[in-house]
């Protein structure tokens, strides 16, 4: 048996094992098409619009993705059309994944409302702080944002006691995330996402840092993982921090783990790094209360 026979193999085991007969949800296929499409250095507005609108139920979510009031601002999106020309493509694609993901693990289910809620206000809070520290793509960290707990509906689904896991590991101020979920059921949300992740085609920097992304000992002693990925978990932190504060939903105990790793990856100070994520708290709030008032 050859070296990489070998090693797939073993891969293959590990997975089985990490997944505990969850089925992770196959990369749609009109996601391949869109991404090679977008890559296109010949593509236009027409043909990513005549792309999206192959499914009315993907075109429908984008629609009402896009006429978030942090999306659109005073804008009115009617049609894939608009968003094409409005958004631009990063956006764009970043809204087709959100209606893939949603559909794909099942939208539906009226529990998943409050995830999907905060999986999005995670998203745009990562990509304005991408813009506000630099160094990384607003669209990636957006996309990082969107999928890095994409594997806690997938274990909530599989397992009927997951959410009595998910409140202690929440709460417990001392274990890592993780870890708590490992001890449980023997595997866990990070695991579930970065295989996710891998199969939908994201990059290197985004599987490795859903994988390590309640690893927060990373960002002050880095190890073998991509440094966007680094990146990507430190801002990450921060933009889950910001919309749980934003959409009023019960406090977690992660940000105050995360806060003095996050503030030394950036080079500031802790207070710093608060008034930073102030910064996208105050945002969030005004573009809320206009929308309200309009």
């Amino acid at each position: 048996m050859s070296a990489d026979r070998r090693h797939n193999d073993i891969m293959s085991d590990v997975a089985a094992k990490a997944l505990k007969g969850i089925t992770i949800p196959a990369c749609p296929a009109i996601l391949t098409q869109l991404m090679n499409e977008l890559r296109s250095p010949i593509t236009n507005n027409k043909k990513i619009a005549g792309l999206i609108i192959q499914d009315v139920g993907i075109a429908s979510v984008v629609i009402r993705s896009a006429n978030s009031p942090l999306i659109s601002g005073n804008r009115r999106i009617e049609s894939i059309s608009d968003a094409v020309s409005l958004l631009g493509f990063g956006s764009l694609a970043n809204l087709v994944h959100e209606a893939l993901l949603q559909s794909s693990i099942g939208n539906n289910h009226a529990s998943l409302e409050r995830f999907w809620d905060s999986s999005r206000y995670t998203a745009i809070a990562s990509s304005r702080l991408a813009h506000a520290v630099g160094r990384i793509n607003p669209d990636a960290a957006y996309t990082f944002g969107l999928f890095h707990d994409c594997g806690i509906p997938l274990l909530a689904q599989r397992y009927p006691e997951y959410k009595d896991v998910l409140r202690e590991a929440n709460r417990n101020a001392e274990k890592v995330f993780t870890t708590i979920e490992d001890e449980v059921i023997g595997t866990n949300h990070a695991v579930l996402g970065y295989y996710l992740a891998r199969s939908w085609g994201l990059s290197d920097a985004v599987t490795q840092g859903i994988l390590n992304h309640h690893d927060y000992a990373q960002l002050e002693d880095p190890r073998n993982v991509d440094s966007d990925a680094h990146r990507m978990i430190a801002i990450n932190v921060a933009a889950e921090y910001i919309a749980r504060t934003h959409l009023r939903t019960a406090h977690d105990t992660e940000w105050s783990k995360a806060r003095g790793a996050v503030a030394f990856f950036f080079g500031l100070s802790p207070t710093e790094i608060d008034d930073l994520a102030d910064d996208v708290i105050y945002q969030f709030d005004q573009s809320l209360n206009q929308h309200d008032d309009d």
